[in-house]
């Protein structure tokens, strides 16, 4: 028996909770009421008239994926490129659902990357984004 203490160590937990790409994440569904929807507007600093008609604001769409991967991937992540594509507008107040899935891992300058993409529909099904989130674990 070996006793050395690299035998004993608990070996480390798999970057991004050992996803791959194909693993999927959802459905999960959020509440946004228009005073969330607004805060978001306001933060951005942005007046604007879908604003004042209590539009969701799509780079909400950021948000909602990272919180709906970590439900499958709990660890701190670093949010390093984003894409949102946008099919429909809807109003605030509204309940939106997000799914979605790995959709890459990659290696660049000795860190591991996951690429995610969801698609965020609104209560009514209609889907309005499609966000596209790179990402690396916090610390890595």
């Amino acid at each position: 028996m070996n006793n050395s203490p690299g035998d004993t160590a608990p070996a480390a937990d798999p970057p991004f909770s050992g996803t791959r790409p194909g693993t999927a994440f959802g459905p999960v569904e959020y509440g946004v009421p228009a005073t969330a929807n607004d805060r978001y507007w306001r933060a951005a600093g942005i007046e604007h008239a879908a604003r004042d008609a209590g539009v969701l604001y799509p780079p909400m769409a950021a948000n909602l994926t990272i919180m709906a991967f970590q439900t499958i991937a709990p660890v701190a992540l670093l949010h390093t490129a984003q894409r949102i594509e946008c099919h429909a507008t809807a109003l605030a107040p509204n309940s939106l659902t997000v799914a979605g899935a790995v959709t890459g891992r990659f290696d660049r300058r000795g860190r591991e990357y996951i690429e995610v993409t969801a698609t965020i529909t609104a209560m009514t099904g209609a889907a309005l984004w499609t966000s596209v989130a790179t990402f690396i674990e916090a610390g890595a």
